[in-house]
């Protein structure tokens, strides 16, 4: 059962995790610039500028015109960033520190097109051994990707499958990175990884490839349709690539 942790004891498994790379790092934010996790799905014009600056900047790396980009592109990969930034601290927290910070602990910096995730101030919850994967399951897929994914879906037309896909992706790239960085944490991120994948919604989405574990092979069974942008290829992990 997951009870309140400490500030400075969520702060300093976050800073931790942070030095893996910019997908693990939270803003310390002042309190009065953090806007409420709950805004990204609950205001919908916060959203639909956050998937529009999603697009804009598809279209400008890609060098093609706006019109290029679908917008369901657009909104696939806002999905996978978010996915990425909200996992990768979650499970480095709660594999280092046995904390978790849920959707109390986390809110948004926006600066223009730009967001990022940042620190509420709130406490995380310490997670007891053995519990991890439902304390993430809960917080993470439940209380914060499947809020988002219902609005994004509200906003634009892309298939829930698709957008769990991603979901799987990020976390098989959270694994990767934290088993890299972290070696004695590689079995059990990679234990914690299988698990979530178990589990649905992200069960039958994706898994290691032949001899291989989620730190070292995954391959997914959707696409995040990036590759429908011209001149814009298949991810690493994409199931339309041929092995």
């Amino acid at each position: 059962m997951a009870v309140a942790a400490g500030r400075s004891g969520l702060d300093r498994v976050l800073d931790e995790a942070a030095r893996i790379n910019a997908f693990f790092a939270v803003e310390r934010s002042p309190a009065g610039r953090v806007r409420p996790m709950e805004d990204l799905w609950a205001d919908g014009a916060f959203l639909s500028a956050r998937i529009d600056a999603v697009r804009e900047r598809l279209a400008s790396r890609a060098g093609r015109p706006l019109g290029d980009v679908e917008p369901r592109v657009a909104a696939s990969i806002f999905f996978q960033g978010i996915a990425s930034r909200l996992l990768s601290p979650a499970v480095a927290a709660v594999l280092i520190g046995g904390v978790l910070p849920d959707r109390r602990a986390l809110g948004w910096h926006a600066d223009g097109p730009t967001l990022a995730l940042a620190r509420t101030g709130e406490p995380g919850a310490r997670v007891a051994p053995g519990d991890e994967a439902e304390a993430l399951a809960g917080a993470a897929l439940e209380g914060m990707l499947a809020p988002l994914l219902e609005a994004v879906r509200g906003r634009v037309k892309v298939a829930p499958r698709l957008l769990w896909g991603n979901a799987a992706s990020s976390l098989a790239g959270t694994v990767a990175a934290l088993a890299a960085a972290r070696p004695a944490l590689a079995g059990p991120a990679v234990g914690l990884g299988e698990a979530l994948m178990g589990r649905p919604p992200l069960h039958g989405l994706g898994g290691p490839g032949p001899g291989g574990t989620m730190a070292d092979s995954f391959v997914r069974r959707t696409c995040c349709l990036y590759y429908r942008i011209p001149g814009c290829g298949k991810c690493g992990d994409c199931a339309l690539l041929e092995r």
